[in-house]
């Protein structure tokens, strides 16, 4: 049995023994998921620990009414992921001034929840929730805008991007060096040549990424975030302009050596149908519900052309995400059911433009929000900070105006912060300016932290299952 026949029976197994285990047990899997930057790892880590004290968790219905009774850490169900770690996260929130490190590798973490049911159910015994909750890189998530292309049509987005007067200094290491070459020539040196263009095009990926502080569309994400692959083959390929049919097949009629452009095809093909194809079935076709983690306000600082990005972004990933009903009982069908898209770090804007915030998020993902509700999945909007690092203030001399006061990333004091007017007319000024600051002083593994609507995204992603 081949490697590919051999996967697709293991997801199968995997995917019947979910279901005979759904029928015996309350499960629900959620994706955290977000473009880079976006916040997925503090939030994760803020949400379990939530959980755990669900003491300001009033807008849960199950702790509003006295029946959510308690929450343990479990041993995770699948054995080939790694823990999310959530006790490191937990000692640097808890003892440092730093955030702790983004999301690097894919990774699971269960939590068990006791609770009371509703109705006859409740008074005959208590009920318990496991949440599985998966986390990945926000590079990988995508990697699955690729899941569209061949080599071929991949290679004349990427190339028509790069086209573009502002991307056109991060690209000219790579398009003198595709300048130079001949993809279609049968050549010995054909492996030298990928990695030399390889190296430039992840070059141009990481100063792309460093420009605009997020993961990018249809780059491949194991470039900049490699995990296991480092140095791998797979990952030795770059997009190359169109071939010319007639001088390739003559050329390749007369050589045994594989031309560039064949060593590129073939490492694409395998980069899409090895890594990322089998990623997606795994993980993505076994998620309930799914978070989406939006940092609108780096779109907002970015201008129109952000806010632009953002729902063609949106929009090109739910292609390739598993989203939708079925007529399978919701215990034995895949698909994601109920999906929140979430603009996170609220708590960088003063809460009376929260509504506006949360107006922009909504008409920004306007395509995203209508394609997913035509899948048959619910949809919600919604702006939270799952962990608060500011609070808000007045200043004498403005006495009508919010402030938001924190201590920012490598200060020392608190400083109070007007970002600027946020306008559902249009995109801010050059006045508006974000403020990034350090995790809040005093926060104890021991008690619930600050967070700003963190119970309401929890009452739509869960709190059904509690009922």
């Amino acid at each position: 049995m081949t490697g590919l026949n051999t996967n697709v029976v293991h997801d199968w197994i995997d995917t019947v023994t979910d279901a005979g285990r759904g029928l015996l047990e309350r499960r629900l899997r959620l994706g955290i998921t977000g473009l880079s930057s976006s916040g997925k790892t503090v939030l994760l880590t803020a949400l379990v620990q939530a959980l755990l004290h669900p003491e300001r968790l009033q807008g849960l219905t199950a702790v509003q009414e006295g029946r959510y009774h308690a929450a343990v850490l479990r041993p995770q169900p699948n054995q080939h992921l790694p823990r999310f770690p959530f006790e490191d996260n937990l000692a640097q929130l808890t003892q440092a001034t730093n955030w702790p490190p983004g999301t690097r590798r894919q990774s699971e973490l269960r939590l068990s929840i006791r609770y009371r049911p509703t109705g006859l159910q409740g008074r005959l015994s208590d009920g318990v929730l496991h949440l599985d909750l998966f986390d990945y890189p926000g590079e990988w998530l995508m990697d699955l805008a690729l899941l569209g292309h061949d080599h071929a049509s991949w290679s004349s987005a990427v190339l028509e991007e790069m086209q573009q007067p502002r991307h056109e200094a991060a690209a000219r290491e790579f398009r003198q060096i595709l300048a130079d070459l001949d993809p279609d020539r049968p050549d010995p040196e054909a492996e030298q040549k990928a990695m030399q263009a390889a190296e430039a095009f992840r070059s141009y990926l990481r100063q792309r990424q460093e420009q605009e502080s997020r993961a990018l569309l249809l780059h491949p994400g194991r470039f900049l975030l490699p995990g296991e692959l480092e140095g791998a083959p797979v990952l030795t390929f770059a997009p190359l302009p169109p071939a010319n049919h007639d001088t390739a097949w003559r050329r390749r009629a007369r050589n045994q050596d594989h031309s560039l452009r064949e060593l590129m095809e073939q490492r694409f093909a395998s980069y899409r149908d090895g890594i990322v194809r089998p990623f997606h079935r795994r993980h993505f076709m076994r998620l309930d519900r799914q978070l989406v983690l939006v940092d609108l306000l780096a779109h907002l600082s970015r201008g129109s052309e952000g806010l632009k990005a953002l729902d063609h972004e949106m929009q090109s990933l739910q292609e390739a995400l598993r989203i939708g009903r079925s007529w399978l009982p919701r215990r034995l069908r895949a698909g994601v059911d109920r999906v929140l898209f979430a603009c996170s770090k609220a708590d960088h804007l003063p809460g009376d433009q929260h509504e506006i915030l949360e107006g922009l998020l909504a008409r920004s993902l306007a395509g995203s929000l209508r394609q997913t509700r035509f899948r048959g999945a619910e949809t919600e909007t919604m702006t939270l900070a799952a962990l608060r690092a500011t609070r808000e203030v007045t200043q004498p001399e403005r006495p009508n105006r919010r402030y938001v006061a924190g201590i920012p990333l490598g200060g020392q004091q608190e400083v109070a912060h007007y970002p600027g007017q946020l306008s559902l007319e249009g995109i801010p000024s050059d006045a508006f300016e974000i403020l990034a600051f350090q995790p809040p002083v005093g926060l104890s593994s021991a008690q619930a932290w600050p967070h700003i609507r963190l119970d309401r995204a929890l009452q739509y992603l869960i709190g059904d299952r509690l009922a």
